[in-house]
């Protein structure tokens, strides 16, 4: 994963912005590691040694730049990884699997020894899970030392430390002063907020294709959970004692803000990687877009509107629920028929397997197939014969999928897309890509379209769920110009 030692040099010297977060530069003589845009003066090429991660650099004795602050450093690009093991244990790891379970159990979890998995990690990120884990929790709490007037106590609860003490003992090792030491030598002025709120920037690579992702969510936002307006999306969340919060997501000024209510109790090691999951900000756009950009016809769009993202799933269940409400409708329909439900049945029903389980979908409106294929798909769930997490192998959720009555191809690949996050996730015959890519052949999709249609798409690997989107970016983008014609 670690790039050639020429490239890193070379992308170390010019502060090249691409590896911010591919790779980390520790300094013999200051014993410090640094990001690549560190603008610190550039040490001698001697005294540098290159590490895949920050857990790696910690690893071998190195403390974190106050300078640069390589917690604030955009996540690895999967892509850069090789083994999928690796990446299905970092998505479990950042949803918070080694906080109530073992190095083991996470290994038993993917499906090989303790061994083999910290042989891999080790090969990849150059550290074990458990200490990614922890270098991860620590960058997360840096952060709101730095970014918010939290109280220290909080910031402690909210980053997922299970003590203050180990809170203190985990930065003094680290940092070599407390965190109020550091708050202190900081001198940064956080954002003006409500006292115990916070407003949180995210790290994101550019480009970001930011009324894409809001225009997608404003599209699907769920009535009595989420609103989009303008470039800000707010969520409903609950707390253990189910009392609800709205936390928001906005982007201002050409950044991401997370800004999370002072009452909401909700640990942010369990919204952050919600809210990433979301808006896709572990993707690499720039590879993404050379990639497709190769292909004629996404060329143009590619070209106008770089940076596409695919937003992900804020809930796994309530994400595969709707993507069975949408087989053959459109968007607009399929979120009506939630809504029903939600009025039908209680606000929480799209989150309870159980609950569904027991319902009769059927009732709201729909065909009497689809609605057993949801009862089906909430049957599985609960039972935990189906798996639906960011952590789940793409092709193993498809096959489950494919395997209940009632839910095909389409629903799937939509589903491995938006819950398993796969970027070469494909929705086998969506109509609007079928129409897009008829409409260049001066034709309407005929028999032999989709043959044509996943010919083509193998081209877009490993990308096809990017593909996906700029198609219906596309699409979007001729229905707007035929409507201005129109008016």
């Amino acid at each position: 994963m670690l790039p050639a030692t020429d490239i890193c040099e070379r992308a170390r010297l010019s502060r090249d912005p691409r590896f911010d977060g591919r790779f980390f530069v520790a300094v013999l003589t200051t014993g410090i590691y640094c990001r690549p845009v560190c603008p610190a003066r550039p040490p001698a090429p001697d005294n540098v040694r290159y590490y895949p991660s920050a857990a790696a650099a910690e690893a071998a004795g190195y403390r974190p730049c106050l300078r640069c602050r390589p917690e604030a450093a955009a996540r690895i690009p999967e892509w850069s990884l090789a083994s999928r093991a690796v990446i299905q244990g970092l998505r479990l790891i950042d949803a918070g699997f080694l906080d109530d379970h073992d190095s083991a159990e996470l290994a038993g979890r993917l499906g090989m020894t303790p061994r083999h998995l910290n042989r891999l990690f080790h090969h990849e990120l150059g550290a074990s899970p458990k200490g990614l884990a922890m270098v991860r929790r620590r960058a997360l709490a840096k952060r709101l030392v730095d970014e918010t007037r939290l109280p220290l106590a909080e910031v402690a609860l909210r980053a997922g430390y299970r003590s203050l003490r180990r809170f203190n003992d985990d930065f003094q090792r680290c940092y070599g002063r407390s965190p109020g030491a550091l708050r202190a030598a900081g001198g940064r002025r956080p954002p003006a907020v409500a006292a115990g709120a916070c407003d949180l920037r995210l790290p994101v690579r550019e480009p970001f294709n930011a009324p894409w992702v809001f225009d997608f969510l404003r599209r699907r936002a769920l009535m009595g959970f989420e609103t989009v307006a303008g470039l800000e999306y707010r969520r409903r969340i609950f707390d253990a004692d189910r009392s609800s919060h709205w936390i928001a997501v906005r982007w201002e000024n050409g950044c991401l803000h997370l800004e999370v209510p002072a009452e909401c109790r909700v640990p942010l090691s369990d919204v952050l990687p919600r809210v990433r999951r979301v808006f896709d900000l572990d993707a690499d756009p720039r590879v993404v877009d050379e990639h497709l950009g190769t292909d004629p016809l996404l060329a143009p769009v590619v070209a106008e509107h770089r940076g596409l993202r695919v937003p992900g799933a804020w809930d796994p269940f309530e994400t595969a629920v709707r993507a069975v409400l949408g087989q053959q409708v459109s968007v607009d329909r399929a979120t009506a028929l939630a809504h029903r439900l939600l009025e039908r049945y209680g606000e929480h029903v799209l989150q309870s397997p159980a609950a569904l389980a027991r319902a009769n979908p059927a009732e709201v409106g729909m065909p009497g197939r689809r609605g057993e294929a949801i009862r089906s798909l909430a049957r599985e769930v609960e039972a935990g014969r189906l798996e639906l997490h960011e952590g789940v192998v793409p092709e193993r959720l498809q096959q489950g999928l494919c395997a209940l009555p009632g839910i095909g191809p389409w629903t799937a690949g939509y589903v491995a897309m938006r819950v398993a996050k796969d970027p070469d996730a494909y929705p086998a015959e969506d109509w609007v890509v079928l129409k897009t890519l008829a409409a260049a052949e001066a034709g309407a999709p005929a028999r032999g379209a989709r043959l044509r249609a996943n010919a083509r798409a193998e081209a877009w690997r490993p990308w096809r769920a990017y593909a996906v989107m700029y198609l219906w970016k596309l699409a979007q983008c001729r229905r707007d110009r035929q409507a201005a014609k129109e008016a």
